[in-house]
Order: C-alpha cells, then sequence, then structure tokens
C-alpha cells in the first residue's frame, strides 16, 4: 500500500493499531480507484488528497470551504462529490481535499451508506437496510387508496 492505495481485496474492514479501524473502498467518478480510509467517527467530513480527486476524474469545487481539523487547526478547502462502495453499499460522497492528507472517512459517509463502527468488534457494521430515502415524493390519490387497503379505519 502507497500513499492510501491498496492492491489487496476491496470491502474488507482491516484492524490496525490499537483502536484504529481501516476500510477498503473504491470511489468512483468518471473513473475508479481503491482506497484504504482510516474511519473516524469524530469527523464530520471525509477526506481525501487532490491526488485521488484527480485519479478518479471527479470535479472540485471552485469555492473553499474554512474547516476546524482535529489538530486545531483551520483551513481553506476544496470540496468535491464522488461515488464510494464500501461494505457492499454504494451512495454519494462529499470529500474536502486536503494535500498531503491521508484518506479518512468521516461519520457523514458512514450515515449515507448506513453503516457505523461497533465499538467492540472494531468492525462496520448496518444500521439500516440499504434503501434510497424519498424525500419530498407524493403517491397519486389513486395508489394511495389502493395500497391502504381499508387500513385507515374508515368503512368503504
Amino acid at each position: 500500500m502507497r500513499g492510501g492505495r491498496l492492491a489487496a481485496t476491496p470491502f474488507r474492514m482491516v484492524r490496525e493499531g490499537v483502536g484504529h479501524v481501516y476500510a477498503d473502498a473504491r470511489v468512483f467518478a468518471r473513473r475508479s480507484a481503491r482506497v484504504r480510509f482510516l474511519v473516524d467517527t469524530g469527523a464530520t467530513y471525509t477526506i481525501v488528497p487532490p491526488s485521488l480527486v484527480r485519479e478518479v476524474g471527479a470535479a472540485p469545487s471552485p469555492t473553499t470551504f474554512r474547516v476546524s481539523l482535529a489538530d486545531g487547526s483551520t483551513r481553506n478547502l476544496r470540496a468535491c462529490t464522488m461515488g464510494i462502495e464500501l461494505c457492499k453499499r454504494t451512495g454519494p460522497m462529499t470529500a474536502l481535499l486536503l494535500p498531503r492528507g491521508a484518506p479518512l472517512l468521516g461519520v457523514e459517509t458512514l450515515e449515507a451508506l448506513g453503516l457505523r463502527v461497533n465499538p467492540s468488534t472494531r468492525r462496520l457494521e448496518p444500521t439500516r437496510a440499504q434503501a434510497a430515502l424519498l424525500v419530498g415524493v407524493r403517491l397519486s390519490p389513486k395508489r394511495r387508496r389502493g395500497e391502504a387497503g381499508g387500513a385507515s379505519g374508515r368503512a368503504r
């Protein structure tokens, strides 16, 4: 493994060191790459190096965002959106671009995939069945009546 990249089998959880959990994932935009992430449940956002963003062909944002890092420093970082496949789940991922930064998987990405770290086993596990969340979608009145099947309690 060099620079966070790996040649090992994808989607494998690796336990390294005391308290550290690593996850092997595939990230993609126009192209894809396999990456080993340090899973950080204290981080909101996912961090990737700009070289990975170039490798997969993702488009960085034109603006920067002021963020606080774990060491207490603040930085102005660009962001990008790309896909991630991890633990047989696929979803969108917003990542901050940190030059010379190691790939770090934040809670926002874990939640989007419906995953959490089990602190006892130090492994990722599902928090819910994987399903698409439909927001603002309304079923037609005809479809709602057909699916309700009298469950509303009203006599027909």
